[in-house]
């Protein structure tokens, strides 16, 4: 009697660390879109205000921004942001959308970066495109601040607090995951050379 061949290999059990690293990467994926639905809600709401509201809801000075509510008192040696210029207004607006949305899609990113790793996709194309996506979103929101500071200063806008210890800290965090995103690549290409030699 002829032994059976089966047609298809038996499909691989998964490892203990990957099915940790699909475990845990559930509640990153999840922290990470919270902070950028959070992100999001707080640059519409900060937008709306400078837009929209007649009143000044929003003050700047040398040292930082307000948002101020009616019957409140501004702070001192400060600038209503409609009182400023149109152009400063419109460039402003323009920084802060670059700043803010950057912040966003880096948090989308990452979220999404993590939602790969749940799904078991730890070396694949998708993670490392995600994790340079976030990298590109994390460095443009540390520069943005000081590459646009010396236009809106020329433009009239009395804010000169540009530089800050989290945009240093998401530059190093933009860097470094450069750096990991071609550490996937050569996982990759290892995990490709396994399987060819097999």
């Amino acid at each position: 009697m002829a032994d059976a061949i089966p047609l298809y290999a038996a499909e691989k059990p998964e490892s203990p660390a990957r099915r940790r690293i699909r475990r845990w990467s559930l509640p990153f994926e999840f922290l990470f879109a919270c902070l950028a639905a959070f992100a999001g809600a707080l640059a519409l709401t900060v937008s709306f205000f400078a837009l929209f509201s007649g009143a000044g809801a929003i003050w700047l000075s040398a040292e930082n921004s307000w948002l101020v509510f009616a019957g409140d008192a501004p702070p001192r040696e400060a600038v209503q942001f409609n009182a400023l210029p149109m152009a400063t207004q419109l460039v402003a607006a323009a920084a802060y959308a670059m700043i803010a949305g950057s912040l966003v899609a880096a948090f989308i990113c990452l979220a999404a970066l993590f939602r790969c790793y749940r799904q078991g996709d730890v070396f694949g194309a998708a993670p490392q495109a995600w994790m340079q996506r976030a990298a590109f979103a994390l460095i443009v929101f540390a520069l943005s601040p000081g590459l646009l500071q010396p236009l809106l200063a020329a433009l009239g806008s009395p804010d000169r607090n540009w530089f800050h210890t989290h945009s240093l800290a998401a530059l190093i965090c933009g860097a470094a995951l450069f750096v990991f995103a071609r550490v996937v690549a050569l996982g990759r290409e290892v995990e490709r050379e396994a399987k060819d030699f097999i």
